[in-house]
């Protein structure tokens, strides 16, 4: 749906924040900010270097479009770290593939954010008398985030193509639920316990 096309649909008070439904924005790399995701490592000293495993033709033409989409965004760069994880795909209900990084040896380094979340019990509680309630889906949520500086040769990645790193949170790495509930308490924190 095209901006214009949404303009007509929404009331006009909301004409203001038409820029939050503008795909081509979304897709593009944010500024560096205070909330740059920090990976810290419980020890230093340790790394880890994956390798490449035999990928059939049509699953070396998944990553390429992958890839060139990610670098077309700016949200990878090539890399010439010397910690890297490897790719896999997994099948999808459809049987479509979903790219994924296999972070499972980066995640058994990372020191744990003990970051309160809260438990859905208590969220429920406080909603309970609500008489509205509004759903958020941040598009590309976690890449909103930018990796600091100092990470982003923790989050790499080896292809058949070449070593890239990220510069935008991901999925795939521990403590990204606390670190992004931190981020979302201090944006609201005006409003919690008010009407969010």
């Amino acid at each position: 749906m095209s901006l214009n096309e949404l303009k007509k649909k929404l009331s006009i008070i909301y004409h203001n924040f038409l820029n939050i439904f503008d795909r081509e924005k979304i897709m593009q790399l944010f500024l560096h900010q205070s909330y740059n995701h920090k990976i810290e490592l419980e020890n230093k000293s340790q790394s880890s270097r994956s390798w490449l495993y035999f990928m059939l033709n049509h699953k070396l033409q998944k990553i390429k479009k992958y890839l060139e989409e990610n670098l077309k965004k700016k949200f990878i760069t090539l890399s010439k770290a010397l910690f890297a994880s490897s790719i896999l795909f997994v099948k999808k209900k459809d049987d479509s593939l979903h790219f994924c990084m296999n972070y499972w040896k980066l995640n058994a380094l990372i020191k744990r954010n003990h970051y309160s979340i809260l438990l859905i019990n208590k969220v429920l509680t406080w909603i309970q008398d609500s008489k509205y309630l509004t759903w958020l889906n941040i598009i590309i949520t976690f890449n909103k985030l930018r990796m600091s500086t100092e990470s982003k040769n923790l989050i790499t990645f080896v292809t058949f193509f070449n070593i890239y790193k990220y510069k935008v949170m991901l999925f795939e790495l521990i403590n990204k639920s606390a670190f992004f509930q931190h981020y979302i308490n201090d944006v609201l924190f005006e409003c919690l316990h008010k009407f969010c």
